[in-house]
């Protein structure tokens, strides 16, 4: 098995305990046990430490969510099609409400003191990549950025419900709605 593939495969475990166990919990001793490795065979891979792969899976969400969602808002679509593919490749993103976006998850803890600015600086231009769409009903830009804070509120809110209940259905419902509801608007509110 070559460098990378092995690489890749541990990017995988260490996303998984980082989104169930948050980035103080998860210990380097539980990172490694998850990935059947030694902590100094996992410095191998990773020199910088948990740091740098916390890093790593930062950069590989939002590449994720970039191919998963936001890319449907740059695609040529009607307005209401490309919030509708955005809304469901978000809940692809959280495999139906039972995936933590690990973004989320690095911003409400300790986390967000290492990479805020990263994190702050891409969702900025995610909320000006909706607010486009959003602009496109003819609406003001500042009611089209309204919209685009209140559709992610909505999608995050539903995620911690449905992590708060151990129950996916409430981000389910939520994403069925939003989902219909822009593929039904064909004019502008």
């Amino acid at each position: 098995m070559s460098e990378s593939t092995i690489k890749l495969e541990l990017i995988a475990i260490l996303d998984e305990v980082f989104r169930r166990r948050g980035y103080e919990a998860a210990t380097l001793s539980e990172l490694s046990r998850a990935c059947g490795l030694g902590k100094a065979s996992l410095y191998h891979h990773f020199p910088g430490g948990k740091d740098e792969m916390a890093h790593v899976l930062l950069r590989r969400a939002i590449a994720e969510l970039n191919d998963l969602a936001y890319r449907h808002l740059d695609r040529p679509a009607p307005w209401h099609e490309r919030l509708a593919g955005f809304v469901d490749g978000f809940a692809v993103y959280c495999a139906d409400g039972t995936r933590n976006c690990l973004i989320a998850e690095f911003t409400a803890t300790a986390a967000r003191s290492k990479f805020g600015d990263e994190i702050e600086q891409q969702s900025s231009t995610w909320l000006h990549k909706l607010a486009r769409a959003f602009s496109e009903t003819g609406v003001t830009e500042k009611r089209a950025s309204r919209r685009a804070r209140e559709l992610l509120s909505t999608l995050y809110g539903a995620l911690v419900l449905a992590r708060l209940l151990d129950d996916p259905q409430p981000f389910r419902q939520i994403v069925r709605r939003l989902s219909d509801g822009f593929a039904k608007e064909q004019q502008p509110p």
